[in-house]
């Protein structure tokens, strides 16, 4: 009886080690990346567009009129929208984002309205098809245009619409109107006409509804606008200007012709070339190639000032850039950098990343805190180091999503948290030695531990996008960069994809596969548990044993995401000694046993050193010879 006891004990004893030995085993689940869509001629396993990508394009020849007495735009356009899908198309969705305003909105309706109550929406007093009256359906922020006769597969149709919209004036959502000023009110307008949705190869039409938390994702096309605007008005667009000589003085055209040429700031129109009153009304014209969307300002307090940049352009001649701002005169104690800032940033992405394109950037100050739309960024600012961080981020966009045309009304990310990346080496760059901000700081993962949503959100979905979309995704490639490629093996990827797609559309598979294979990596890991799903890191130190050979240390990984182990061992003598242990240590099993031969003994052991990694428990990260004593 006493032997049969014995061997139940022996047995209990060998099944609680072998369960607690089972308990650390795993089956690899975090380095299995969820499906990516199958390769194609359109989109390759390479994370390249393919052979056969395509793509639509929507031209637009524009004629608007501010009515500043009634506050009201009006304007006619010409589309010519051309069907490069491999598919008919028996209808145009169009969007109508202006109609976000109106109480019948799905904002609206959340109870978020924008304040605009009396606000009636986008009129269309007129809408054909190839010149041919047409029906169309509207859907508050989109509207189902009817077709006659399908559009095939390498035909275009030109969309013609009349409309008008009275201005709003309390909500200042990506374009607003600013009375503050003495000299006079500025308008800033954005999404402001009708324009076709995305028909693309992933989604068909992009048809989601304007909510304001996603931004937009719009057809490349060339632009001809013309703006009519009292006379005593400048006016700054997403296009060079065609008609300086008409619409400036002898003076301010000669000074417009230096400021092309010339490093340092030039007045266009100076504060004493201000004039309260017109006397009529005169008509700017512009002109854009290859754009998403075409936004403007215009002011008759807006002094203007401008210089030009030199860049290297992809054929390696040099081009310069003119640079340009409109502000009114009680910004001017902060606004006096304007123009350098401008340089600057042109200047460091175009070397950094792709060329600028385009021959003009400007910037104007009004309602809007800060947005960006080809060419043109609206901005404010309550100091010199917060109209630089504004700017910057505003000009950066224009690579992303005005160059690498991102989805962003359901991948903000893409737009916002490769932003926020590439503007955390811009600004260092900018500062160098000079005491600043950083723009991307330590992250600190403890802090959005119990905010379990993925990155890769449609914005729709989210709250506040300022985690999620900026921070997060900012913090995400700088990590990449710094701690798990090396900079030099993540800028070739980076900028090999940054040219691959430029003037296109990625998708977030597309990015991924982009940087495992320019890198050589895998990476599946990576953007499975930081972009894709809502894994966490906690690493942890268990054990600390020395011996003759060294100092066997147990680490192991608590929570359900991966990282390579960072860990710095401080010996008796002095002696620092750094290992970077790779992430396949956690393939199979939560928990790594490691012996490493050191000169002495060991006083101290230290996970992420350097507080790079988003572990969300430090308390577990560092062992001390000291503490065991204790």
């Amino acid at each position: 009886m006493r032997l049969a006891l014995l061997v139940l004990i022996l047995m209990s004893i060998g099944c609680e080690g072998s369960k607690k030995q089972e308990s650390f085993l795993h089956n690899g689940d975090v380095f299995r990346m969820k499906s990516l869509p199958e390769p194609s001629g359109v989109r390759t396993g390479s994370g390249a567009p393919g052979e056969k990508y395509w793509q639509q394009r929507a031209n637009h020849s524009i004629q608007v009129r501010l009515d500043v007495e009634t506050n009201t735009i009006h304007g006619n356009e010409v589309i010519t929208y051309y069907n490069n899908s491999p598919d008919e198309l028996s209808y145009i969705w169009i969007q109508l984002e202006q109609n976000v305003h109106r109480e019948d909105s799905i904002r609206s309706r959340e109870g978020r309205s924008t304040g605009e109550r009396e606000f009636q929406g986008i009129h269309i007093s007129h809408l054909a098809i190839n010149r041919k009256n047409a029906k169309w359906q509207e859907y508050c922020t989109i509207a189902k245009v009817l077709l006659d006769e399908p559009l095939l597969p390498n035909n275009k149709l030109e969309l013609s619409i009349e409309w008008s919209f009275a201005m709003p004036t309390k909500a200042s959502m990506r374009m607003g109107y600013d009375e503050s000023y003495e000299d006079g009110p500025v308008w800033e307008l954005a999404q402001w006409f009708p324009t076709p949705c995305v028909y693309d190869d992933v989604h068909g039409w992009n048809t989601l509804p304007y909510i304001g938390r996603g931004e937009f994702y719009t057809n490349f096309g060339d632009y001809d606008v013309e703006i009519t605007v009292p006379d005593n008005h400048v006016v700054l667009a997403s296009g060079a200007l065609q008609n300086q000589k008409i619409v400036l003085t002898d003076e301010q055209n000669k000074r417009l012709e230096e400021a092309k040429r010339s490093d340092k700031k030039v007045i266009i129109r100076s504060e004493d070339e201000l004039i309260k009153n017109s006397s009529g009304e005169q008509t700017w014209k512009f002109k854009g190639k290859q754009i998403r969307t075409f936004a403007w300002a215009t002011s008759a307090s807006f002094i203007w000032e401008a210089a030009s940049v030199e860049i290297d352009t992809l054929d390696g001649s040099a081009k310069r850039v003119l640079c340009q701002v409109g502000y009114p005169n009680e910004e001017s104690d902060i606004w006096d950098e304007g123009v350098e800032y401008l340089q600057h940033s042109i200047k460091y992405y175009s070397d950094t990343m792709y060329p600028y394109p385009w021959p003009v950037m400007s910037m104007a100050r009004g309602k809007a805190g800060g947005m960006e739309y080809p060419m043109l960024i609206f901005c404010r600012g309550s100091s010199h180091e917060g109209l630089f961080n504004v700017t910057d981020h505003e000009v950066g966009h224009n690579w992303f999503p005005m160059i690498v045309n991102t989805d962003e009304r359901r991948h903000a990310w893409m737009d916002e948290g490769f932003n926020t990346f590439v503007n955390h080496y811009s600004l260092e760059a900018f500062y160098g030695e000079r005491e600043h901000k950083p723009d991307v700081s330590k992250y600190i993962a403890s802090k959005f531990m119990h905010d379990l949503k993925a990155i890769n959100t449609p914005p729709d979905l989210l709250k506040s996008r300022r985690h999620l979309s900026y921070r997060k995704p900012g913090y995400g490639l700088r990590f990449l960069r710094e701690e798990i490629l090396g900079e030099d093996r993540f800028d070739e990827a980076w900028k090999a994809y940054i040219h691959n797609w430029a003037f296109k559309s990625p998708r977030p598979a597309d990015f991924y596969r982009a940087m495992e294979n320019g890198a050589g990596v895998d990476l599946q890991w990576f953007f499975k548990g930081f972009f894709e799903e809502t894994m966490q890191l906690d690493q942890a130190i268990t054990s600390v044993k020395q011996n003759k050979d060294g100092v066997a240390i147990t680490f192991e990984n608590l929570e359900d995401w991966v990282c390579p182990v960072d860990v710095t061992i401080t010996c008796e003598d002095g002696s620092s000694h750094w290992y970077k242990l790779p992430v396949t240590i956690w393939a199979w099993s939560n928990q790594h046993k490691q012996t490493f031969k050191l000169p002495s003994k060991v006083m101290k052991v230290e996970l992420d050193a350097s507080s790079a990694y988003p572990d969300i428990n430090l308390a577990n990260n560092t062992w001390t010879l000291r503490d065991v004593k204790k």
